[in-house]
């Protein structure tokens, strides 16, 4: 094939050249591990959000932490289901977005599905450090009532930024496609870069900021509870269960979005008639290759969270058994016994370490 592409290149003739294969030419195999990645994906991916979705949004799970872990799980969901289509049409030849109206608005859709991601553990992390930096005003910040609002603001601000995208994309009647407006590709890829660094750069070392106080926090109270001869604290699966669901999100984005930045420094070589021995082109290859294997550990926090909940709480895999079998939780049912003070004491997973 490599010897076809060449072939194809004169002296005279303008070089023309089909990219998928190209690079199946010159990075073989690569681009087939993106559609077996995306299978897994699926295949955990569903099932693990819409039981995660479920457990979350039921009694005794249900506080203003598992509002965001329950919105999280949804918007995961979401992104699951559209990914779908876009592999579709992208790996399997097979177009469901090549229609008018799907193509302007399903960009919009899918890109504000990704951004919530980042959004959302932002706040539910911020909601973590002001329940122990300040646990007097944790019944005023972190409530159910908030923690929706804060969600539906979340989902609202991913649209409006994703809301461009619609503009970006559109139908073309002529050719039957679904493509990228002609005259826009220095606005997108500005407006993308932008919103791709701030989302999956900022954000998520924001977040490890945030986790850093975290800890300092709990370290600082564990001192004073020695001190004391006194027993404050709770924080061996709770924190540990945080910190595995906010270190996984950062070790799976950060790298994607550095390699992303990155594309510049090894642009696609200009001389295609020898291609296998042109530094430039080697270079870009090896970056491709990493990439993809990079974009797809990124892939990972979209399907992991709830077997990260599964395995790091007990409580959470007592509501899965429940959330199966259709069984009413007997924690549920015991709070519903206790006055309003005894049932705050009856954290969730993702409750307070104030004790």
């Amino acid at each position: 094939m490599a010897d076809d592409l060449n072939d194809t290149v004169t002296e005279d003739a303008p070089v023309t050249f089909d990219e998928y294969s190209l690079y199946q030419t010159y990075a073989p195999g690569i681009d087939a591990s993106s559609k077996y990645m995306r299978i897994v994906m699926y295949v955990l991916g569903y099932p693990g959000n819409l039981v995660a979705f479920l457990v979350w949004i039921k009694k005794p799970m249900l506080q203003s932490s598992g509002i965001y872990l329950a919105t999280l799980a949804l918007s995961d969901l979401i992104f699951l289901s559209l990914d779908l289509p876009y592999s579709l049409q992208t790996d399997w030849d097979i177009y469901p977005l090549n229609y008018p109206i799907i193509c302007e608005g399903f960009t919009v859709i899918y890109m504000a599905a990704q951004n919530m991601s980042p959004l959302l553990t932002l706040a539910f992390t911020t909601e973590r450090y002001i329940a122990i930096k300040f646990p007097l005003k944790r019944r005023i910040y972190c409530t159910v009532k908030r923690a929706i609002c804060t969600s539906v603001c979340i989902t609202l601000t991913s649209l409006a930024l994703c809301g461009i995208q619609g503009y970006f994309w559109a139908y073309d009647a002529e050719f039957e496609e679904c493509s990228r407006r002609g005259g826009t590709d220095d606005l997108w890829e500005s407006w993308t870069w932008c919103t791709e660094m701030i989302m999956f750069l900022g954000i998520p070392v924001l977040i490890l900021t945030l986790n850093l106080l975290v800890i300092g926090e709990i370290r600082k109270a564990r001192k004073i509870a020695r001190k004391l001869n006194r027993i404050l604290f709770k924080t061996t699966i709770t924190t540990a269960l945080l910190l595995s669901v906010s270190t996984f999100f950062i070790l799976t984005t950060l790298p994607v979005s550095i390699v992303y930045a990155l594309y510049d420094s090894y642009p696609p070589g200009s001389d295609f008639k020898n291609i296998e021995n042109d530094v430039t082109w080697q270079a870009h290859f090896r970056y491709y290759k990493a990439r993809t294997i990079i974009y797809n550990i990124g892939r990972t926090h979209f399907f992991m969270n709830p077997y990260i909940y599964f395995m790091g709480g007990k409580k959470f895999r007592r509501a899965v058994i429940n959330v199966l079998t259709c069984r009413k939780s007997q924690m549920s049912l015991r709070s519903r016994r206790r006055s309003d003070t005894t049932c705050t004491k009856l954290d969730s997973l993702y409750s307070s370490d104030i004790q």
